[in-house]
């Protein structure tokens, strides 16, 4: 089980134990692959044979255990649970957050009716599909994340929300082990996903995408490779934002204690400089609660002015973060 120091035991033993303990504790809905997945973290039976009473006991050291395999785990006690919903990307709420170079001419309203200082928020969660899809180690998953920008001190024009994004998607999530230059790659996702505004005529911004995330990690450090590819569509409302938001996305996170750091680029070496940079903070405050502060440059922060430069800077409480 996570937490366990060297013991002495036997391998075989232990796994079995694990196994019975989970199966008592285990409701009728769920499988046997995610029993097994519960005890992953013990050492390979097949792979540490039990020794014979003449033969001294040798210890048995505590898996090394990654970020990202301790977040899956932390995902699987708790996913046949019916009350709890699994987050996918970050849950975030950035109480102030100042753009200092806003967009409004997409607008009717008079850009000075417009706060440069609003809220931003993103709610981002998932749910298994099918667990062990053909029999593989890849798991389905349907997503979805919202992410809003509220102007919610301003009282002129009633605090609307000037715009929401919504970004269903479905992916394969599989398990990985081989390493590349000291890097270990620890999961692989290929999707699809949709994202849009909600909106209709001149403001309505929307795009269709494949994509292949691939995620390794060495110590406290995490780095992912997202590119994707657009589906064409016959109606297109934004046919140059792969000019803005590019084809991949790189992001790399350290994680020292219980603070993380993060960094997100988009669209480098495009020859235009329609380079996209994100920074994160965040760390704890109280309990599950953290702070975070956020730091945005570049284009696509948002669908309605995904052509438009975007310089924020916002402080608020992160609910979940990547690791």
């Amino acid at each position: 089980m996570l937490g366990q120091g060297s013991v002495f035991a036997d391998p075989l033993a232990d796994y079995e134990r694990c196994i019975w303990e989970q199966l008592q504790d285990a409701d009728h809905e769920m499988r046997i692959g995610e029993l097994k997945r519960l005890c992953l973290d013990l050492p390979d039976p097949l792979a540490h044979p039990t020794v014979s009473d003449s033969e001294p006991l040798a210890p048995v050291t505590e898996k090394s255990i990654s970020l990202v395999e301790r977040r899956l785990h932390a995902e699987m006690e708790t996913r046949s649970n019916p009350f709890v919903l699994s987050p996918h990307k970050q849950n975030y709420v950035l109480l102030a957050s100042y753009n200092d170079k806003p967009n409004y001419e997409v607008y009717n309203t008079p850009p000075s009716e417009f706060d440069r200082l609003e809220m931003k928020f993103q709610l981002s969660f998932k749910i298994p599909i099918v667990d062990s899809l053909f029999d593989t180690r890849a798991d389905l998953y349907a997503a979805y994340t919202n992410l809003s920008f509220w102007q919610a001190f301003n009282r002129d024009i009633s605090s609307p929300f000037r715009e929401t994004m919504h970004e269903p998607e479905l992916f394969l999530a599989i398990p990985n082990d081989w390493q590349l230059f000291g890097w270990r790659n620890v999961l692989q996702q290929y999707g699809v996903v949709h994202q849009s505004n909600g909106q209709g005529g001149y403001l309505s911004r929307s795009w269709n995408r494949a994509y292949a995330n691939f995620i390794f990690e060495k110590d406290n450090y995490l780095v992912s490779i997202k590119p994707w590819y657009r589906i064409p569509e016959d109606n297109d409302d934004n046919p140059d934002i792969n000019d803005f938001l590019g084809r991949y996305e790189l992001r790399g996170i350290y994680k020292r204690e219980n603070q993380t750091f993060s960094l997100m680029l988009r669209n480098l070496f495009d020859g235009e400089s329609r380079d996209t940079l994100q920074l994160d903070w965040s760390f704890p405050i109280h309990g599950r609660w953290r702070g975070y502060l956020q730091y945005f440059n570049g284009y696509g922060e948002s669908l309605i002015d995904y052509n438009a430069e975007s310089h924020r800077l916002g402080f608020g409480v992160q609910l979940t973060d990547w690791l």
